[in-house]
């Protein structure tokens, strides 16, 4: 089925305007693709209940046409958020699953996210709901170690496609741009 829909939801001290959220938009507006980069609540100091709650506001309803694509923290917001989202539409599909930098358990040097890690839903059931899914990471993560990203991908049964040189993802680190991510959306865009 077509994308309409994307759902980016971004990470840690992060914001809409930050990375490769803005270029992203650009690349799948000439598709007719509407891309939408909620601000998460008090993004320096993250809660896991009002980030989960203000995720599945984002993410409303959803169907074959509309992918989630999350962001370091927001991979594991993305996770917590579907699982509350299928619960509640127990015969709706999610079109596609992107998750950028991911982890389900928790990262040594943010201890302080750790609640985020707590009462997650099952991967395999999350999967089984979700047409197309992909894990990105990089080969030389200096915040979330790369060790923590493979489980996603097995857990979700996503490929999993490592992006060298691309650190953590972040402006910061010189990537604005993710071109295997958009030409993966891209594949189920109209």
């Amino acid at each position: 089925m077509p994308l309409r829909r994307v759902v980016i939801l971004h990470g840690y001290t992060a914001h809409p305007g930050k990375h490769w959220f803005g270029w992203l938009r650009e690349q799948l507006a000439p598709l007719g693709v509407v891309t939408e980069v909620p601000a998460l609540p008090d993004t320096e100091h993250p809660d896991a209940a009002a980030w989960t709650d203000a995720a599945v506001a984002a993410i409303g309803r959803i169907d074959a046409h509309t992918a989630v694509v999350g962001h370091s923290l927001g991979t594991i917001t993305a996770i917590r958020a579907l699982g509350r989202v299928v619960a509640e539409q127990p015969d709706a599909r999610l079109g596609a699953l992107a998750l950028v930098a991911s982890f389900v358990d928790p990262v040594p040097i943010y201890p302080e996210l750790d609640p985020f890690t707590r009462g997650l839903p099952s991967l395999p059931g999350l999967a089984a709901r979700i047409d197309r899914r992909l894990v990105l990471r990089s080969d030389d993560d200096p915040e979330v170690p790369i060790a923590l990203t493979p489980p996603v991908a097995a857990g979700l049964d996503a490929e999993l496609v490592v992006v060298p040189g691309a650190a953590h993802f972040c402006e910061s680190q010189g990537v604005t741009t993710l071109p295997p991510l958009a030409a993966w959306l891209r594949q189920t865009a109209p």
